[in-house]
């Protein structure tokens, strides 16, 4: 039952995580061969927002490096998944570790071509107490209008 966790991660089945949870699977359950990947790692690198957020809650590793070097956030930084990366930056996400391809968080936010988007992510970095990271590169600052959207939670992707 615990690579059932994955497969549910990986298919955005956040019913069926909470169920699997509730049932008493460990969070951090690794049973995916060599990869050493946990369920947080591939609902991260899936982009599955709503089940991100349900492991978060049930004490999920945020910062769990696999035997390739990858964390959750490296996994949806590479995937593109920049609401996952914001959420995963809230529950203080380490965007300083490399993984396997010798890249950061940082280098993958870099990618994000959303102004707002990268100043939501930075907001959370601030209010984790993290000052502006220099490898991110400059955020510009959005017109007045967009300020205000701009703090405003990100939707998550669509599972």
């Amino acid at each position: 039952m615990p690579e059932r966790l994955h497969e549910l991660a990986k298919e955005g089945d956040a019913e069926g995580v909470r169920r699997l949870l509730a049932e008493g699977v460990p969070v951090d359950v690794i049973d995916n061969g060599r990869f050493n990947e946990t369920p947080l790692m591939v609902a991260a690198r899936e982009g599955h927002y709503k089940v991100v957020q349900i492991l978060l809650d049930a004490g999920a590793n945020v910062n769990h490096v696999d035997n390739d070097g990858f964390s959750p956030v490296t996994a949806a930084g590479r995937a593109g998944k920049w609401p996952v990366m914001r959420l995963l930056a809230q529950h203080g996400g380490d965007f300083h570790e490399k993984d396997g391809h010798g890249k950061n968080g940082h280098f993958y936010l870099k990618r994000c071509r959303g102004k707002r988007t990268r100043a939501a992510i930075q907001v959370a970095f601030e209010a984790r107490g993290k000052s502006k990271p220099a490898e991110a590169g400059p955020v510009e600052p959005a017109a007045e209008a967009d300020d205000a959207r701009a703090s405003l939670p990100l939707a998550p992707d669509v599972d």
